[in-house]
């Protein structure tokens, strides 16, 4: 194998939402890419963000939709979204990327992503979908052998993420990464939603036969073009938007997969701000732009649970 790939392969994590939103999460997670250098000054700052200020009668948190595999033309963020960060004490993410136990992960990956013996992919995905696997390993310069030793899960995420990766975007660049360095800077509180750990056992727990379909839906997409759109209308601050591209790609995928990637994981994202909206610590929450928006959305669940949820305007 690749020795670049050879690094990446067993240290990436799983993706986190079907589709074009699964190969950004997949990317910010790659525990062995080396820290990017600050982010230089783009042209034409964003002058709209997923940004949202929710507010209870005596507190305030912050609500940033995050795309985790980023470039330079993303930055600098817009005034707002550093001003109230400066001003919350505590940061939440989904997981804590900068600090993960880089060999218990390896290990599980090892443990649960790879098979042993004579068994490999080709026994568990459709003969089509292993065609279609071996296109996509010589057109990236993989040999299809180490691909056969993935399990569906892994595969899935190799699709997702090489494609952007060789294409130059960054998991160093991604919103999440940014926001983490400087907590770890100004020395602020870091509240993870969940756990790399967690993360490897829910999309490693998913059955092949849900696995095999959603790898079809990823090889037949354009995975960087799918990333660019997403980043594109991130830029734009435009939630329907963004939306719009979440569910074009959950239809691709098993009802049951969109399910336990978003829809069970979002109530409790919103319940850990709502948990900060009634203390007195000030919470700025970043999570994948997915989870923000839509009827199921962290936005919409707070405004339903009575909280005011205003979306930030920026100053032009």
């Amino acid at each position: 194998m690749n020795r670049r790939l050879t690094r990446i392969a067993p240290k990436l994590v799983p993706a986190l939402v079907a589709g074009l939103v699964a190969g950004l999460v997949a990317a910010s997670q790659l525990a062995a890419q080396k820290p990017t250098a600050p982010p230089a000054a783009s042209a034409t700052p964003i002058r709209k963000a997923l940004f949202w200020k929710v507010s209870s009668a005596d507190n305030t948190a912050y609500l940033l939709g995050s795309v985790h595999l980023g470039s330079k033309e993303m930055y600098p963020l817009p005034k707002e979204l550093e001003d109230a960060f400066e001003k919350s004490s505590a940061l939440i993410v989904e997981v804590d990327i900068n600090h993960v136990d880089q060999a218990k992960m390896q290990g599980f990956v090892m443990a649960n992503g790879m098979y042993t013996g004579d068994d490999t992919l080709w026994d568990h995905i459709s003969k089509d979908n292993r065609k279609r696997l071996e296109a996509f390993c010589e057109k990236f310069g993989l040999p299809a052998a180490a691909m056969a030793k993935m399990k569906p899960w892994m595969a899935s995420m190799m699709v997702a993420t090489l494609p952007m990766m060789r294409n130059g975007m960054e998991a160093g660049l991604g919103i999440d990464k940014y926001f983490l360095d400087k907590a770890e800077k100004s020395r602020k509180r870091i509240v993870e939603l969940e756990s790399a750990e967690w993360q490897l056992k829910l999309l490693s727990s998913i059955t092949d036969q849900m696995l095999d379909q959603y790898l079809e839906s990823m090889i037949v997409q354009d995975s960087l073009a799918e990333a660019k759109k997403l980043q594109e209308a991130w830029m734009s601050g435009d939630p329907v938007r963004v939306d719009k591209l979440v569910r074009e790609s959950m239809a691709k995928s098993p009802e049951s997969l969109n399910k336990a990637m978003l829809g069970d994981r979002n109530p409790h994202m919103a319940d850990i701000a709502e948990q900060f909206l009634k203390g007195k610590e000030q919470g700025f929450l970043v999570a994948g732009a997915a989870h923000m928006v839509g009827k199921d959305g962290v936005v919409e669940l707070l405004r339903q649970r009575g909280y005011k949820v205003e979306q930030v305007t920026l100053a032009q």
